[in-house]
């Protein structure tokens, strides 16, 4: 370990993280927890920027650090950077967009365990208990402009030096992850 440093410890999930994914331009770090929650995360300043609760309402910090019959077991970024899905103890596989609070869908899936989406974003990959592997197709959206600006930025830069930028601040909002 003479080259690997550890930088942050993000906290926040009232359990144990059993799965994390950088979205493509590596801005973005979705964490999932047997606590019943995907976080996205901002992993250079350690901000949590939505969550996504597989729960309604969300349980209190007792319930979530228990057993809850609703653990989430994996989450995955897709290649846009603009959606995940997650896989939980309910049967349930969701889709969710980084910039709206609700899935946009949800099919069922028993036993679930891992999930990845293919390189090109079209094909959600999902492993289950039982030995098998089911496959969903992704719909294909154009990103926006802004979306696309955030991504080639954050690619060659973290948060602090967006923000530190000689940039008007309408500027700075076009660029920052902040929903």
């Amino acid at each position: 370990m003479d080259k690997y440093t550890m930088i942050r410890k993000l906290e926040g999930h009232h359990h144990d993280v059993v799965a994390c994914d950088f979205s493509p331009d590596g801005a973005l770090l979705a964490t999932a927890s047997y606590d019943t929650r995907v976080y996205i995360w901002d992993p250079h300043n350690g901000d949590i920027l939505m969550e996504f609760g597989h729960l309604f309402p969300p349980p209190t910090p007792i319930f979530a650090g228990g057993a809850n019959d609703r653990w989430v077991r994996s989450v995955s970024f897709s290649h846009d950077g603009l959606h995940i899905a997650s896989l939980a103890d309910d049967k349930m596989v969701r889709f969710w967009r980084i910039d709206e609070d609700y899935p946009v869908q949800v099919a069922p899936l028993s036993n679930g365990l891992c999930c990845a989406f293919s390189t090109d974003g079209s094909v959600l990959a999902a492993g289950t208990q039982d030995g098998s592997v089911y496959f969903w197709a992704s719909p294909r959206q154009v990103p926006s402009l802004q979306h696309l600006c955030r991504m080639s930025i954050r690619r060659v830069m973290s948060t602090q030096e967006v923000e530190d930028l000689p940039v008007p601040s309408k500027v700075l909002e076009f660029l920052s992850y902040r929903f």
